[in-house]
């Protein structure tokens, strides 16, 4: 059975990459994949100084070895400025070598209808690093893909599913 970790990364209290990421787990789960959910809001989350990894709190140390074992990452990715959030790069800079040699994927969420290419800086970012490897498909959703805190376009659910079968077929 393939594992996989998922780093929802979105900080709002209701967060539309959040409503994304739980239905990518829900999907996950129903294709018999093992699924752990790392939810960024959760975690006690101290800045990167370049300290040992070890001196970090016990909360981001429970994170990294929830994606240690396992052999896909899913990020949940908010787009600020065309980019990811200081959050998301935040947490990477703490947990980044128990993100080496995996593969790696974004599910991305923006208020508009044209960042779609954000996630090239996350993705990019790890391979160069980490020697992550990325594969498509990259939902990507936007504010007017969801209507009363549910995910309603066709096109992300699509795309949700396909990231499934990618995986499964690894």
């Amino acid at each position: 059975m393939k594992k996989i970790a998922i780093v929802q990364s979105s900080l709002r209290e209701k967060s539309n990459t959040d409503i994304v990421c739980r239905l990518f787990q829900e999907k996950a789960k129903n294709a018999w994949l093992e699924v752990s959910y790392i939810d960024l809001r959760d975690l006690d989350l101290e800045f990167c100084d370049g300290r040992d990894f070890w001196e970090y709190n016990q909360s981001l140390q429970d994170a990294y070895r929830q994606i240690e074992p396992v052999e896909i990452i899913v990020f949940g990715m908010p787009v600020y400025q065309y980019s990811m959030s200081g959050v998301l790069k935040n947490f990477i800079d703490i947990c980044w070598d128990a993100m080496e040699w995996k593969y790696i994927w974004a599910i991305v969420n923006a208020g508009g209808p044209n960042c779609y290419m954000a996630s090239r800086d996350l993705l990019d970012c790890l391979y160069y690093e980490y020697q992550t490897k990325s594969l498509a498909p990259t939902p990507y959703g936007w504010s007017m893909d969801f209507k009363d805190w549910e995910l309603v376009s066709q096109k992300v659910l699509q795309k949700l599913d396909e990231l499934i079968e990618t995986i499964v077929r690894l």
